[in-house]
């Protein structure tokens, strides 16, 4: 009879194994619990300016969970504040390059931008 790699003693239903670290995914579903908000938010508009084209998406007071810099004004957003994450959409470097390089901004140092 084959042996497992993985013991079955000490392992909790649903759960990693006695001693075992829980995985990154199991971390944030323990952490921040999926919500109806979450899932119902905006989907990212696009907003052309003369400096390129924008993607725009809302960020609710409920979802604004850490504080950031605006680069418009230098000051910080606090959790619990609406904001918009801004990435641009043609960027040389590709999608995923332009999505890492998104910015949170106050609604009105964007609109206000130059």
């Amino acid at each position: 009879m084959p042996r497992s790699n993985h013991s079955s003693r000490g392992r909790r239903a649903g759960g990693p194994a006695a001693g075992a670290r829980a995985s990154k995914w199991q971390r944030a579903a323990a952490r921040e619990p999926w919500s109806v908000e979450r899932v119902l938010e905006p989907a990212p508009t696009v907003e052309r300016a003369p400096d390129g084209d924008w993607m725009v998406r809302h960020v609710r007071p409920a979802n604004a969970v850490k504080t950031y810099v605006c680069p418009g004004c230098g000051r910080s957003i606090p959790p619990g504040v609406a904001h918009l994450v801004v990435w641009q959409q043609d960027s040389l470097l590709g999608a995923r390059s332009a999505f890492e390089d998104r910015r949170h901004w106050h609604e009105r140092c964007w609109r206000t931008r130059r």
